[in-house]
């Protein structure tokens, strides 16, 4: 099961009145004590005067961002969410030289399949928030820099692209990027990859973007060289991994 674990912003957000009456997206269940669910947290803001959510994954802090949602529209969220994740994931493991078609096939209907079910939770981690919190800023700098929000189909992936290879740490650990952290997490639970196999992914990664940026970093350069100013790396069009 898919379990969104919600802020009291989120929680308001997923809220809406209709015909003098309160409906929300929220289940009031608790969760089982042996609930082994895929756990996400959402937290809803306003930029710009729209309404914006952001999905955090609680182990990996992969994060995703659906801009200029309607208040209490929790269908086109969660099928924005599914959306957004299978893409990306499938956008990973054509990075990695090791993960071939089938395995992403076999991800991708072992993770639909598993998360049929769904639901939205009051409560909130304070670690996770943080993390949040700094996607926040983010979103409202490029919001600033571009003069509008993105649209939540190639611009918000290419924003996200960008946002998921931020080095995070969690509670003082190791530094890793959430996407490739997210990718090897949804190989173990849903395509059986075992603890070698996963190494021989994360290592062909670190092989393709050492390549990519040092291409990036030798454009740079001849940028620098010819017009004086360096290229900016911040396009909302770009989807690199």
């Amino acid at each position: 099961m898919l379990c969104f674990h919600c802020t009291q912003a989120a929680c308001d957000a997923l809220a809406s009145i209709f015909k003098g009456h309160t409906e929300s997206w929220l289940d009031q269940t608790s969760l089982p004590d042996n609930d082994s669910g895929w756990h996400w947290q959402l937290h809803a803001v306003k930029i710009s005067r729209k309404l914006v959510f952001v999905a955090m994954e609680h182990e990996t802090r992969y994060a995703m961002v659906f801009w200029g949602l309607k208040k209490g529209d929790g269908e086109t969220l969660i099928n924005l969410f599914f959306e957004r994740l299978v893409n990306h994931l499938l956008l990973l493991t054509q990075i990695s030289t090791i993960v071939d078609d089938s395995h992403a096939h076999k991800l991708v209907g072992n993770l639909l399949e598993a998360n049929r079910a769904f639901n939205f939770q009051p409560g909130s981690d304070r670690s996770v928030q943080t993390h949040i919190n700094e996607v926040v800023h983010m979103c409202r700098y490029d919001v600033s820099d571009h003069g509008s929000l993105p649209d939540n189909r190639a611009e918000a992936a290419g924003f996200e692209a960008k946002l998921n290879q931020t080095l995070r740490s969690v509670r003082g650990g190791k530094y890793f990027q959430p996407d490739e952290a997210l990718l090897l997490k949804a190989l173990r639970l849903f395509a059986g990859f075992d603890a070698y196999q996963l190494r021989q992914v994360s290592a062909s990664l670190q092989v393709v973007r050492r390549q990519r940026w040092a291409s990036l970093m030798q454009d740079a350069e001849a940028s620098d060289a010819t017009e004086g100013s360096s290229p900016s790396l911040l396009k909302r069009s770009s989807t690199m991994h």
